[in-house]
C-alpha cells in the first residue's frame, strides 16, 4: 500500500512539475511577445507614426485656426443637383453617352444637354472653385470605420470630379482655355482634399487626379496653350504629385490594423465581417494564448517593410510589394489575423505605379508642347528636351527606363510600358477592342496629342 501511495505521489509530482514547466513557458511566451510588441510600438511612435485611433485622429490634422476647405466642399456636395437616371443616360461622362474623340466637338444636342446640367449645378461649381483656393482640408472622419456610410463625401468627390470634367469639355468647345484650366485646377485641388491616410480615400484620390490628367489631354488637343499656361499646368501637377500620399496611407492602415489586434474582440469581429460567437471565441483564444501579440509584431514588421520600400525607385518598390504580397498570401509570413487584415497591397501598388506613370507622361507631354511652342516643331526624341526644358528624361516607373515617345502623323504620344513591361508602341487603352479570346488588347499608359 505504501509503495502504491509513493508511486502515486511520484506521478503527481511529475505531472505537477510538467504542468508548472508548461505554465512557466506559457507565461514567458506571453510576456516576451507582449514586451516585443510594446517595443515595436515605441519605435513607431519615435518615428512620429500613430499607433492608436486617437493618435491617428490627431495625426490627420490641419493647423489650428486656418480655414478648412472641407466645409466648403461639403456645401458643394449638398448643392449638387442629381438628374434622374433616364435623363443622365443622354449625357457623356456622368451618363452613358459616348464622349467624342479628343479632337472632335460635341454635337449640338449633347452640347445643349451638358450646358443644362452645368447650369443646374452652377452653385456646386462655384463652391468647388472657392474651395480650391483654400490651402488646408480635413474631412470630419473619426477613423473608427472606413466605409462609404461613414465617409459620404467619397461618392461626392467622384461626382464632382465628373462635373468639373464636363465643364472642361464645354470650355474646350468654346475655346476658353482659362476657364478650362480653372476647372482642371479645381479637380486637382479636389483630389488633394481626399488625401486622408486611409486606403479607400487614396484610391479615390488617384481616380480624381486621373480625371484631371484626362482633362489636360483634351485641352491640349483642342486649344493651343501659351508658355505661361503650360508652365502653370506643370506646376499644379508637381504640387499635387509631391504629397507622399501612399506612404501616409500605409502609416494610417498600419494604425487601423493595430487597432484590430488590440481593440474589443466583438468590434474586431464585426470589422472583419464575421458573425456569431465562434469568431469572438477564436479572437479571444488568440489573445489569451499570446498568439495575437506575436501576430501583431509580424504585422508591424511587414507594414514597416512596405513603408520603407516607398523610399526605393518606383520599379524597385513594385517588386518588393509583389514579393511581400506573395509571402503573405502563401502563409510564409504573418499569422492568420494578419492575412485577414492586410489588403492586397501588391495589387494596390500596381494602381499607385500606374498613377505615377500617368502623372509623368502628362508632365512630359506638357514639356513637349513647350518645346514645340518655342522651337516651332516637335522634338525628335525626349532627349532633345534636356537640359533646356527638363533636367533629365523621366524614368518609366514600371521598367526603370526612360519614358517612351514617338511622333504621330499629326502630333505625338508620350507613354509608359505599363505593368506587363511590353512596349505596344504607345497603343491607347480601348475597352471596346478585344482579342479572339475576348480579352482587352494590350495597351500602354499614354498621353496623346493629335494636333
Amino acid at each position: 500500500m505504501d509503495s502504491q501511495n509513493k508511486h502515486i505521489r511520484r506521478r503527481f509530482k511529475m505531472w505537477h512539475g510538467i504542468v508548472s514547466l508548461l505554465l512557466v513557458l506559457f507565461i514567458l511566451f506571453h510576456v516576451t511577445g507582449r514586451l516585443k510588441l510594446k517595443k515595436q510600438l515605441n519605435v513607431l511612435r519615435a518615428k512620429g507614426y500613430p499607433v492608436t485611433l486617437e493618435e491617428l485622429y490627431n495625426w490627420y490634422n490641419i493647423p489650428a485656426g486656418v480655414e478648412n476647405s472641407a466645409d466648403v466642399y461639403m456645401d458643394a456636395f449638398s448643392n449638387y443637383v442629381e438628374w434622374d437616371r433616364e435623363a443622365l443616360k443622354a449625357l457623356p461622362i456622368v451618363g452613358r453617352a459616348p464622349l467624342p474623340a479628343r479632337t472632335q466637338p460635341l454635337d449640338d444636342p449633347n452640347h445643349q444637354l451638358v450646358e443644362k446640367f452645368l447650369s443646374d449645378n452652377k452653385e456646386t461649381l462655384t463652391l468647388l472653385h472657392e474651395a480650391a483656393s483654400i490651402d488646408h482640408c480635413r474631412y470630419p472622419i473619426g477613423f473608427i470605420q472606413e466605409s462609404d456610410q461613414d465617409a459620404p463625401w467619397l461618392k461626392n468627390l467622384r461626382k464632382c470630379a465628373r462635373l468639373l470634367r464636363l465643364n472642361v469639355l464645354i470650355q474646350c468647345e468654346s475655346k476658353n482655355s482659362e476657364k478650362a484650366m480653372k476647372s482642371i485646377h479645381s479637380t486637382l485641388s479636389l483630389a488633394k482634399s481626399s488625401n486622408v491616410p486611409l486606403l479607400i480615400h487614396r484610391l479615390v484620390h488617384i481616380a480624381v487626379k486621373a480625371t484631371a490628367y484626362k482633362n489636360m489631354e483634351r485641352l491640349l488637343n483642342r486649344i493651343q496653350l501659351t508658355e505661361e499656361q503650360l508652365m502653370k499646368l506643370s506646376s499644379w501637377i508637381e504640387e499635387v504629385g509631391n504629397d507622399e500620399g501612399y506612404k501616409r496611407t500605409l502609416i494610417g492602415e498600419n494604425c487601423i490594423g493595430l487597432h484590430s489586434f488590440r481593440g474589443h474582440v466583438r468590434e474586431v469581429s464585426d470589422r472583419l465581417g464575421s458573425e456569431g460567437g465562434l469568431s469572438i471565441i477564436f479572437l479571444a483564444f488568440l489573445r489569451v494564448t499570446g498568439l495575437n501579440d506575436r501576430d501583431a509584431t509580424q504585422y508591424i514588421d511587414i507594414m514597416q517593410e512596405l513603408i520603407d520600400a516607398m523610399e526605393l525607385s518606383a520599379d524597385e518598390r513594385l517588386l518588393v510589394f509583389d514579393s511581400i504580397q506573395k509571402d503573405v498570401d502563401s502563409g510564409k509570413r504573418g499569422g492568420m489575423l494578419t492575412r485577414m487584415l492586410m489588403p492586397a497591397f501588391g495589387r494596390i501598388m500596381q494602381i499607385e505605379t500606374r498613377h505615377l506613370a500617368h502623372l509623368l507622361v502628362t508632365q512630359t507631354a506638357l514639356t513637349v508642347e513647350r518645346y514645340r511652342l518655342t522651337e516651332g516643331h516637335l522634338p525628335e526624341s525626349l532627349e532633345n528636351l534636356v537640359p533646356a526644358y527638363m533636367e533629365v528624361v523621366p524614368k518609366d516607373p514600371f521598367d526603370g527606363l526612360n519614358l517612351k515617345y514617338r511622333t504621330l502623323e499629326t502630333g505625338f504620344v508620350v507613354y509608359s510600358v505599363g505593368y506587363d513591361l511590353t512596349d505596344e508602341g504607345g497603343a491607347e487603352r480601348d475597352s471596346q477592342k478585344r482579342d479572339q479570346r475576348g480579352k482587352p488588347l494590350p495597351w500602354d499608359i499614354t498621353f496623346i496629342v493629335e494636333r
